[in-house]
């Protein structure tokens, strides 16, 4: 009997022993991690960085880093200012709309990379976006507008890159073309609006359809006055109405993508003078307490073309 309880507590020994979780492998509940390319300081396209009238792509530069292996890498682009419209578009005019995947079984092979890999580098100019000429992605000319590149990672466990805990990379991007409406300020003194307190806000220029083939007239005007941004050409809050920081507020024409993006007739649909428009009631009353603001402008055309600027008003 005695011998028994020897075997017996051996065994029972033995069965702890090798339930041990200690002995098991560590889970990997870790999302990869998404960088800049070797070589470079930024992921790119960089968060606001504006596209001229004259480009024609944007590179794609990142790296991906996971201990396990990575499983899949995914760049998203969509469009920023497509968030609430209904309205019936030129079928002429297209958005920029990309959903590249990069796997081990990837047909493209600049999406390709080796199976098991820990660490991936895109760097390469196989990968880059063109939306116009004869790499371009699209069947027709660019919407111009803001657009959202993401790019989210997920390794061989699962483990995904969010948004929310900004593991996945989130940057806003402006495309700017010859046949979206031109802004224009020309009474900027070292690049700034000169503000004072109490006195109406001097603006001397204009919103004008370009002589571009593919122009149309001017449908929309919105102009804000808000509390200063670190990022003047990408602020992500594109399809918001008013917010506490708006010092000013007004809508002219209606809006092909805002919701609520509607206001009184605009006085012409080729050009308008800022001066004249931001005169009497629609003026611009500087508020005290501020060092500096943004005036943000956006104008659209008829087509959905869209073009947003944003000054500094320095204030005395």
């Amino acid at each position: 009997m005695k011998r028994n309880g020897i075997v017996l507590l051996a065994f029972v020994a033995t069965f702890f022993l090798a339930c041990d979780p200690v002995s098991e492998t560590p889970q990997d509940l870790e999302a990869p991690a998404i960088d800049h390319a070797d070589g470079h300081d930024e992921i790119e396209p960089e968060n606001g960085e504006v596209f001229s009238e004259t480009a024609d792509h944007t590179q794609v530069r990142f790296s991906v880093e996971d201990p396990s292996g990575i499983g899949q890498v995914r760049v998203n682009v969509h469009a920023n200012f497509d968030g609430h419209s209904h309205a019936r578009m030129n079928n002429d005019f297209v958005r920029l709309d990309v959903n590249d995947i990069y796997s081990p079984e990837a047909s493209n092979p600049d999406f390709r990379f080796p199976e098991g890999s820990t660490r991936i580098n895109i760097d390469g100019p196989g990968t880059d976006i063109y939306w116009t000429g004869t790499n371009s992605r699209l069947t027709g000319p660019v919407i111009a507008g803001s657009y959202d590149v993401g790019i989210e990672a997920t390794d061989i466990h699962g483990n995904q890159t969010g948004y929310d805990d900004g593991s996945s990379y989130l940057a806003t991007i402006q495309i700017r073309t010859p046949y979206a409406p031109s802004i224009s300020i020309t009474n900027l003194h070292d690049d700034e609006l000169e503000g004072e307190v109490g006195i109406p806000l001097t603006i001397e220029g204009s919103i004008s359809r370009t002589g571009h083939e593919l122009s149309a007239p001017i449908s929309f005007l919105w102009i804000r006055l808000t509390e200063e941004h670190d990022d003047h050409e990408g602020e992500d809050d594109h399809n918001h109405r008013i917010s506490e920081e708006d010092y000013y507020d007004k809508m002219w024409g209606t809006s092909a993508w805002l919701e609520e993006g509607s206001g009184p007739d605009l006085p012409h649909d080729e050009m308008l003078d800022l001066s004249k428009i931001l005169t009497g009631d629609n003026a611009i009353q500087i508020p005290s307490g501020e060092d500096h603001l943004d005036l943000v402008i956006r104008a659209e055309d008829v087509n959905g073309n869209t073009t947003e600027k944003v000054f500094t008003v320095h204030i005395e």
